[in-house]
């Protein structure tokens, strides 16, 4: 029987993107990358012309690790007085074996508001690397601290309440990443559903971890997240 009860949760996720580094639109010399196409397979937001598009993936690079609070504290201030209802995240990204620390941006309006929301981060204290000197543009692997809002359906299934394309699926122990990736690999070659893009992730819950794997369909329904769950069960040893 389906269930209808809203939890939030706190968390991670990590997951591969192709990362470019943006050249406008931006602070003088601060540091910016774009994940122009975050979810493979389904769109190709990439142009010529970005600044006429939306921006999907934003990743600004700070200069330092800062906390869970002062991110927080931070994009709720913000939040009072932008004209756009961003959400920030904070984690890191992998690139070339380096790690840079980053605040993941999502639902800018218009390009044009990067340069704004950049300089609201100052004002709040936080701070930018420096653009380096060679253009990036690589698959980075991101790791993202967040909070979820989330719909159970049933146990060990939820559909994201935010973001209304996401879901998730319980594991029932721990994966590494190259785990992961083999086992999707497996999963996908097996899998006569519709296409889904995958991410790796855990849940805090009742001073625990749960494991989990966000699921993102633009048309994600229970049944897609039923069958997703049976087949990676099915690849688990």
């Amino acid at each position: 029987m389906e269930k209808n009860l809203i939890v939030e949760r706190y968390g991670n996720l990590l997951k591969a993107e192709q990362l470019v580094t943006m050249e406008e639109k931006i602070l003088p010399n601060t540091f910016v990358l774009e994940a122009p196409e975050p979810f493979p397979g389904f769109f190709n937001y990439y142009s010529e012309s970005p600044q006429d598009s939306t921006p999907l993936y934003i990743y600004l690079v700070v200069d330092q690790l800062y906390t869970l609070e002062q991110v927080t504290r931070a994009r709720q201030n913000i939040k009072e007085y932008f004209p756009s209802d961003f959400h920030a995240d904070a984690g890191t990204v992998t690139i070339y074996n380096k790690t840079y620390h980053v605040i993941r941006i999502r639902h800018l309006q218009k390009y044009d508001q990067i340069k704004a929301l950049q300089t609201a981060f100052l004002d709040e204290g936080i701070k930018f690397k420096r653009k380096p000197s060679k253009k990036i543009e690589s698959t980075g692997v991101i790791r993202l601290k967040k909070f979820f809002r989330l719909n159970e359906v049933e146990e060990g299934l939820f559909l994201d309440d935010v973001e209304k394309d996401h879901g998730y699926i319980c594991l029932p122990r721990f994966v590494k990443w190259a785990e992961f990736e083999e086992l999707t690999n497996k999963v996908k070659y097996n899998w006569s559903g519709s296409f889904f893009d995958a991410a790796l992730g855990h849940f805090h819950s009742n001073f625990e971890i749960e494991d989990m794997i966000r699921i993102y369909n633009p048309k994600i329904d229970i049944e897609l997240l039923r069958k997703a769950k049976q087949t990676y069960l099915e690849q688990i040893k």
